[in-house]
């Protein structure tokens, strides 16, 4: 693997070929990107999964499965759906193209590989990723860039009072532990949704949403409109939440799955953990302290149990 600091991007590759493999990653490297091997499948899912590439260029037919399957295991799994996908193949009927294309690749070469011609196809796929919107690819809401980017502006001379709602679940591993992690994504999902219902409904025209990325929301909105936004994302949440489990899950009102530490435990079934940060009633200099306040506040709403919400109470 390639220790070399990226200047054009990170490439993930994966092949059992070890001449093709040396070949690629010198072409990659000499054009500027740092390049890790992997030759399965499974540790080529494990490393994106951990790392997240800006690109990943498999081999079609790796010795524990097909690049297709590694094609649609990315796809299906949020840490990795967003990042473009190349297929190598010796094949080059049409058929394997769209079967490639429809499992998920976003592009395909054939073998005997023209290193320079793959080394341009990278190119334009991270070139085309990066110009993306900063959106969130589970939820299409904006990411972390334009959530720090509104959350500075609030600290600035002149603005507005603001109320920021942090919001996240209760026992959201133990869910994704035994349900996985497409059930998982779908809880994420139902949770946009109902912040999204929600501030349509009772926030103000300009307020943001934002999602930080897993099962972490972001509500900027005006003091005058955070407690009934939380109230209804509470109650809207419980309502639904149900729907999320089996039924026999549902009427024992918990879930057993290991605790961090690897012990056995229940768990109670998913709740809302909301914090608001505003500054009504006192001055807040900087953005580094809403989040720090944002992070206490939820916590602390974390231990109360179910769903909860809690807001700063604090007073110049």
């Amino acid at each position: 693997m390639a220790s070399a600091t990226p200047t054009s991007g990170h490439v993930l590759l994966i092949d059992d070929d070890e001449i093709t493999l040396r070949l690629l990653k010198v072409n990659l490297e000499r054009a500027g990107y740092s390049v890790a091997l992997t030759r399965t499948g499974a540790d080529g899912l494990a490393y994106a999964r951990q790392n997240s590439p800006d690109l990943v260029l498999t081999d079609a037919l790796l010795p524990d499965m097909r690049g297709l399957q590694v094609c649609a295991l990315l796809l299906e799994d949020s840490r990795t759906r967003h990042i473009p996908v190349v297929m190598m193949s010796s094949q080059d009927s049409a058929r394997d193209r769209v079967a490639a294309l429809t499992a998920g690749a976003d592009d395909y070469v054939t073998k005997p590989l023209d290193y320079s011609e793959v080394t341009a196809r990278v190119g334009a796929h991270i070139r085309r990723a990066h110009l993306k919107p900063t959106l969130n690819p589970l939820t299409g809401l904006p990411g972390n860039l334009m959530i720090d980017h509104e959350i500075r502006r609030l600290v600035e001379p002149g603005r507005p009072l603001f109320a920021v709602l942090y919001c996240d679940f209760n026992n959201f591993k133990a869910y994704n532990d035994v349900y996985g992690f497409p059930a998982g994504d779908e809880a994420i999902r139902l949770l946009a949704g109902t912040v999204t219902k929600a501030v349509a409904e009772l926030g103000n025209p300009a307020d943001f949403i934002g999602h930080v990325g897993g099962d972490d929301f972001v509500v900027i909105t005006t003091p005058d409109r955070c407690d009934a936004l939380a109230q209804r994302l509470i109650a809207d949440f419980d309502r639904q939440a149900p729907k999320l489990y089996n039924p026999g899950d549902r009427r024992r009102g918990y879930l057993t799955a290991k605790d961090r530490q690897g012990m056995i435990k229940k768990f109670a079934l998913l709740g809302l953990a909301i914090a608001i940060v505003h500054n009504q009633h006192h001055p807040i200099g900087s953005h580094w302290e809403i989040g720090e306040l944002g992070a206490e506040l939820k916590s602390f709403a974390k231990t109360r149990g179910g769903s909860a919400y809690v807001k700063d109470q604090r007073r110049a």
